[in-house]
């Protein structure tokens, strides 16, 4: 039994370790991606000895491929993974395609330059962090299919002016707008049911506001510093 046990546990590894193998692709523009692969889809995904999914030519304005190859083989791109684009200053502006649903923690933490994103709506989970100290970036809208916004996704984002949040969205996570001290403009979809934990804390320039009623509960220091 212990032997069979223990072979069991080799061949879970053995298809673990193989699940997150990573491939690359270069794209005719010369830009190449990092990826992992499951059932057909693709996970932009940091690769080994970089902070960022891609490398060689990063044009400033980035359309995100809605698909990669494995030599001849095509994977459809799904999500967009953790820390994809971590710490990448050179983008300007970002297209996610319709074929992504997903974007990962961290994936676009610190892109200082970034300035504008398209969020395709087929999003519908934005996670934690994932736009974190974009301190380029003047306006965002959340697409109706996001229903999930992560702790401290637009944290620190300080020359964001206004936010549109569509009526899928559910829940604002803590944090998710702390610091965002020029913004001044927030629309609340009519699903959203809680406001995190210091979600709007810092955002020193904000004038006015519209909490629909389907909110039920408004975390510790939601507000705070909202002079």
């Amino acid at each position: 039994m212990k032997a069979k046990n223990l072979i069991i546990t080799l061949l879970a590894l053995l298809t673990s370790i193989g699940a997150s193998a990573a491939y690359q692709w270069t794209d005719a523009n010369g830009t190449t991606w990092s990826f992992t692969t499951s059932e057909g889809n693709a996970t932009l995904y940091y690769g080994s000895n970089q902070h960022c999914c891609i490398s060689g030519t990063i044009p400033a304005n980035l359309t995100v491929p809605s698909t990669v190859y494995i030599e001849d083989t095509p994977y459809t791109v799904t999500s967009i993974g953790h820390s994809a684009f971590y710490n990448c200053t050179t983008l300007t502006s970002v297209t996610i395609p319709n074929s992504v649903t997903s974007i990962g923690m961290f994936a676009f933490y610190e892109c200082t330059r970034l300035t504008s994103i398209s969020i395709p709506n087929s999003v519908t989970i934005i996670n934690h962090n994932a736009f974190y100290y974009n301190t380029a970036l003047t306006s965002i809208t959340i697409p109706n299919s996001v229903t999930t916004i992560g702790d401290a996704v637009f944290c620190r984002c300080s020359s964001l002016t206004s936010i549109t949040i569509q009526n899928s969205a559910t829940s604002i996570g803590n944090r998710a707008f702390s610091g965002c001290s020029n913004l001044s403009s927030v629309t609340l979809g009519n699903s959203a049911t809680s406001i995190g934990d210091q979600a709007f804390s810092g955002c020193s320039n904000l004038t006015s506001i519209t909490i629909p009623n389907s909110v039920t509960s408004i975390g510790n220091h939601a507000f705070g510093s909202c002079i």
